[in-house]
């Protein structure tokens, strides 16, 4: 026990019974019986210093210790108190839509040269990538998100989200409840100190795993899938380790500035591309355009049918009924990994060929004028028709 704690303990016991218990002088040696009072009073004294210091020190199993990074570390050590888990602790994660900005820019297309430079990891693994760059209303960049993606069977989704400007989020995510002793309390969350900073992690094997830490001014939080293993997310934290974001790399006349919009302000916005569907009886409901430097790129959005307008207006859709539902999505600028989920051209696609994947898949994707379009629904018989007006 430490002597701090143990004279924080004796301040508990009271005066008199201290008094009390030096008033009883030494029996001589002699008299080999002990009075009984005289051992009740030692004995009352010594327990309750024993009972205080025992209060003040806490049970040695009430929470976990902060780990010390060292070079033997494995990756699955930065999650050793979240395994068991019933789940990841969500509320530490940095939702997009939880970041605050005033306008946001893509430097997606930077992917090579940000590679050559050693701005970002090589990562020839994953066809898909995106970054983000935020910025405040004084065109000061506030965050960051880099993101790798695979879909499929080997499914991943990696993030990187770093911030120079403090939000509230952050500071949540890193919060943590100690004991008297040091130890952490809360069992979801594991702390490991590396070179003096503290680093909060959440999930466990089969679950979203969350990597968070604060160096100096610069916030990061790692996330990987419940299908990425702990080694993909460490890997990213000892990347950024050792290249730590240049916030000045990333200014606003820079990249590509992306806004979102609506089929109203831009009625004819892939209109090769969209069937007629107010003339086939389906009633649109919510979507949305994806714009490039004012250019649109992207749509995505849902059909209704059979169903009354007033409901998919008010955004009420039941979750089963005898209407019909289609997601319609189209992009310019595909990637690779898009291209290689590709049934055919429309022109070459037969009612056969696609009665059989949408029975299969439950949608079907293909290039029409050079855009890649997906159709997600069930009835074949409704995307076959949507299809032929395509081509009329």
């Amino acid at each position: 026990m430490k002597i701090p704690k143990l004279a924080l303990a004796m301040g508990c016991i009271d005066d008199d019974l201290m008094v009390a218990a030096e008033e009883y002088k030494p029996i001589p040696q002699a008299n080999v019986i002990f009075h009984w009072k005289r051992f009740a009073a030692i004995a009352a004294c010594f327990c309750v210093l024993i009972a205080g210091a025992v209060l003040m020190s806490g049970p040695k199993d009430s929470g976990t210790p902060v780990l010390l990074w060292g070079a033997d570390f494995q990756a699955v050590d930065y999650f050793k108190y979240n395994l068991g888990n019933d789940g990841a602790d969500t509320s530490k994660i940095i939702a997009e839509s939880e970041l605050p900005y005033s306008m946001q820019k893509s430097f997606s297309d930077e992917r090579i040269a940000m590679e050559e430079d050693g701005i970002i990891p090589l990562m020839p693994d994953y066809p898909k990538y995106s970054c983000i760059a935020r910025y405040d209303e004084d065109n000061n960049i506030s965050s960051i998100t880099f993101s790798w993606y695979r879909r499929g069977n080997d499914y991943s989704d990696l993030r990187i989200v770093a911030g120079c400007q403090k939000i509230q989020r952050v500071q949540e995510c890193l919060s943590i409840d100690i004991d008297a002793d040091g130890n952490i309390v809360t069992p979801a969350v594991t702390v490991v100190e590396r070179d003096g900073v503290e680093i909060v992690t959440t999930g466990s094997a089969g679950e979203e795993k969350t990597i968070t830490f604060q160096n100096n001014t610069v916030w990061y939080q790692i996330t990987g899938s419940w299908n990425d293993s702990y080694e993909a997310v460490a890997e990213l934290l000892d990347w950024i380790w050792e290249h730590p974001i240049d916030f000045k790399l990333f200014a606003v006349d820079e990249g590509s500035t992306v806004t979102f919009s609506s089929l109203d302000k831009y009625p004819t916005a892939f209109s090769g591309e969209l069937p007629a569907f107010d003339n086939l009886g389906y009633i649109r409901g919510e979507h949305y355009l994806k714009l490039k430097n004012g250019v649109p790129y992207v749509f995505e959005g849902y059909f209704y049918k059979g169903i009354d307008s007033e409901i998919v207006e008010n955004g009420d859709i039941p979750s089963e009924g005898d209407w019909i539902e289609i997601q319609w999505y189209i992009e310019s600028d595909p990637d690779y990994d898009d291209l290689q989920g590709c049934s055919e051209t429309l022109t070459d696609l037969s009612q056969q060929q696609v009665y059989n994947i949408i029975s299969e898949k439950g949608m079907i994707s293909f290039l029409h004028n050079s855009y890649l379009v997906k159709v997600y629904c069930n009835e074949a018989d409704e995307v076959w028709d949507l299809l032929k007006s395509l081509n009329e």
